[in-house]
């Protein structure tokens, strides 16, 4: 877009330069939602760093549930974040974090209960071990 001549200001933040590292998750907004959707799965707390997260996401999990669990967050935010992005630009009501923590939180319920997973042995628990992370964090 900016090769077109439109602004790339964060629509979250009003930062006037927006880039990949700043919309995931250097905007205070996009981080605040990212400590939200992650409760207590991950510790410690992630920095705003693009690289850190990748980084965190990639390594050795301390069980199974909460590798799959913190990369499924991690999809669900970054999609979230790009439709509310592209709703406020084109005009859509702007949505408060604990609103799109919620969608986000509902949206990772429904794909892990879509998986069926209380009929595969190995995943028996993970919808348990989210709502366990649930009250981690505010």
């Amino acid at each position: 877009m900016r090769a077109w001549g439109v602004e790339q200001g964060c629509l979250f933040c009003g930062e006037r330069d927006e880039d990949r590292d700043h919309l995931f998750f250097a905007c205070p907004y996009t981080y605040t939602l990212w400590l939200r959707v992650l409760g207590s799965l991950l510790q410690p707390v992630p920095s705003p760093d693009w690289n850190e997260n990748l980084c965190l996401l990639t390594a050795p999990a301390p069980n199974r549930f909460t590798s799959i669990l913190s990369k499924l967050a991690f999809q669900v935010t970054i999609y979230y974040i790009w439709k509310e992005m592209n709703g406020r630009r084109h005009n859509q009501v702007a949505r408060p974090v604990e609103q799109l923590s919620k969608f986000i939180d509902k949206t990772i319920r429904q794909r892990v209960l879509s998986t069926r997973y209380y009929e595969k042995p190995h995943l028996l628990g993970l919808l348990q071990h989210w709502f366990s992370t649930r009250t981690g964090r505010a």
